[in-house]
């Protein structure tokens, strides 16, 4: 079912990020990655690799809940709420983000083509 094999694909990253294995998580992600960030920065592949595992950020855990996938073709859309544990500069932020991430299927498996993330709005 396309939901268990995308919640595999973003498990598999989220364990990267918590190991720092920039090798792991290249593995994982298309060569044309793009990123907008929860504050609207644009992030490339290398730009996120180096932010997310060489960078200040240190992953403490990841979790993802609330997945719900639509499938277009060789084209997964994703959206979830992310409750995200690290440690920046110092301080330690534990903050769940609402996710859309776009994978797409090649050669036999998904890659993270796209992401952005945005904090929950105040009531």
């Amino acid at each position: 079912m396309i939901i268990e094999e995308i919640r595999a694909a973003i498990a598999a990253k989220s364990s990267a990020l918590v190991r720092r294995s920039a090798d792991d998580l290249a593995a994982l992600i298309h060569p044309d990655f793009l990123l907008v960030t929860a504050g609207g920065k644009a992030l490339t592949k290398a730009d996120y690799i180096d932010v997310a595992v060489r960078g200040k950020f240190v992953y403490h855990d990841q979790q993802v809940r609330e997945l719900e996938v639509r499938l277009f073709g060789t084209t997964a859309v994703a959206n979830m709420l992310q409750d995200d544990q690290y440690t920046i500069e110092g301080r330690e932020v534990a903050e769940t983000f609402y996710g859309l991430s776009i994978f797409t299927y090649v050669d036999g498996r998904w890659l993270w083509a796209a992401s952005q993330t945005m904090l929950p709005k105040s009531p």
